[in-house]
């Protein structure tokens, strides 16, 4: 199905660089077309779009890295190395730089050429131009968001809103801002709600196609993710968060999994659950790139479940249902591969044809919990945090406490975007450690790092700060 995403348009009009700075988010100049001959119709506007959803799919960013990241440097997965990826799952990142930023911002520029098309000069439905820039401005929040968390600096040394942010890059092409400087954590939020609140306002659900494009209920379950993670900077987000999601779950098409039909949904493209996935097939040849290679494949295998005498690991969290949890070793979920404790079920095709989820409508339910938890609703909070374990064969909570919701959502969403990391670095928790020789976490005291280490953000690109002179490194690096 991705391929259908590869368009000849897309290859002939929009290779773009990689860093910020005078030559950044712009065509090759052999490449570099007037817009408004580039762009002639709403066909042509759908297709720039669906480039920029092709864009999050490489392995450095949604097709594995980020996905993975977001556990590995936790108390749930680690890395041993077998081929040598993830040696940065320590935290001890290169200074030169690590993460997605060049292929995020790459995708952000596709964004701002489909919002600053002027659709009332372009041929064809007026109504479904709309909709596909109110698609770029909730992908635009989406991407925006990724990059705050992976280096921005409000959880590094008290830094709080005030804190260095991101660049929020809102025009392509734009003479003036070339060389765009880092905004602060708190303007970036507002403006990633701003343009998830801008998107939900433009689409509409008459132009739906499936859930590998975004839709207004896919903007509302972003905002209640984005809003979440947020709170931690300004706690009225956690009304927003909660208004969000009992949005989605009220008004969008997404059921959660039952028990019988939890695994299945894995192996299904746009599933019932499924807000927002990005679509790949067997021809994208992720292969050993992919993340059933790095999970439990034969040659890679770099990345198993991690395990210890703490009680707290992946398995030990499970061990109260672990006969009838069917996201444990019930359905085969997790098990064992090559000898290593393994995540079997998620990603379970070889040649990474499996479609991504980026958020399910699950998280919803525990987004819900947390934010009526946080206003003083223990009630409401416990209702929607057993809606998950009574449909997961797992034993309800008596109480809503943030600690049985963190652990329902260890449980619910590992291997799976957001990550554990960011639900750590949001309450504030340092790294936990299960086994200082497996997780190789060494912060200068023998233990893994501390909340408000710098090494809660990854370091800038070398090739950034060469490019952009108004970039400025993150604190440690």
């Amino acid at each position: 199905m991705k391929k259908l995403f590869k368009l000849t348009f897309f290859f002939s009009f929009l290779m773009l660089f990689v860093a910020c700075g005078d030559d950044d988010l712009e065509p090759t100049l052999a490449q570099d077309k007037d817009l408004n001959t580039g762009i002639n119709n709403a066909d042509d506007l759908v297709s720039v779009m669906n480039s920029a959803y092709d864009r999050m799919t490489p392995s450095g960013y949604y097709g594995r890295n980020q996905i993975i990241m977001g556990d590995v440097r936790t108390d749930n997965l680690y890395s041993n190395v077998n081929s040598g990826r993830f040696t940065d799952s320590d935290m001890d990142y290169s200074p030169n730089g690590a993460g997605p930023w060049s292929t995020i911002y790459r995708a952000i520029a596709i964004c701002n050429i489909v919002i600053g098309a002027d659709i009332a000069g372009l041929e064809g439905d007026q109504g479904k131009m709309s909709h596909t820039q109110g698609q770029a401005h909730a992908l635009r929040a989406l991407l925006h968001f990724d990059l705050l968390q992976d280096y921005g600096q409000h959880f590094v040394n008290g830094g709080g809103a005030g804190a260095l942010g991101v660049p929020y890059v809102k025009t392509y092409k734009d003479p003036a801002n070339l060389s765009p400087a880092r905004d602060t954590a708190g303007s970036n939020l507002g403006d990633i709600i701003g343009d998830l609140q801008t998107g939900i306002s433009m689409m509409n659900d008459a132009y739906n196609i499936s859930t590998s494009y975004m839709t207004k209920m896919g903007a509302y379950a972003i905002l209640a993710r984005v809003a979440l993670y947020g709170g931690a900077a300004d706690s009225s987000l956690y009304a927003t968060a909660t208004s969000a999601a009992e949005w989605v779950i009220a008004n969008g098409t997404a059921s959660p999994a039952s028990a019988a039909g939890f695994k299945a949904t894995y192996y299904t493209d746009n599933a019932s659950n499924s807000i927002f996935e990005l679509a790949y097939s067997g021809t994208d040849s992720a292969g050993i790139n992919g993340h059933a290679y790095i999970l439990r494949g034969t040659s890679y295998g770099d990345v198993r479940i991690l395990t210890g005498s703490s009680g707290d690991d992946l398995y030990d969290i499970f061990a109260a249902d672990a006969a009838t949890d069917v996201r444990f070793t019930k359905n085969g979920m997790i098990g064992t591969a090559q000898g290593y404790p393994s995540i079997l079920g998620k990603y379970p095709t070889m040649d990474g044809s499996d479609n991504v989820t980026i958020i399910r409508v699950e998280e919803m339910h525990l987004i819900a919990a947390e934010g009526h938890l946080r206003a003083g609703n223990s009630s409401g909070a416990l209702t929607y945090l057993n809606n998950i374990t009574g449909l997961r064969g797992a034993t309800a909570y008596t109480e809503a406490t943030l600690a049985n919701i963190l652990n329902e959502r260890r449980k619910e969403l590992y291997c799976e975007s957001p990550g554990r990391f960011y639900d750590l670095s949001r309450t504030g928790q340092d790294m936990p450690l299960i086994d200082s020789i497996k997780q190789m976490n060494d912060d200068k005291d023998g233990m893994p790092p501390k909340f408000g280490s710098y090494r809660y953000a990854y370091p800038i690109y070398l090739s950034e700060l060469n490019a952009n002179p108004n970039m400025v490194q993150n604190a440690g690096y």
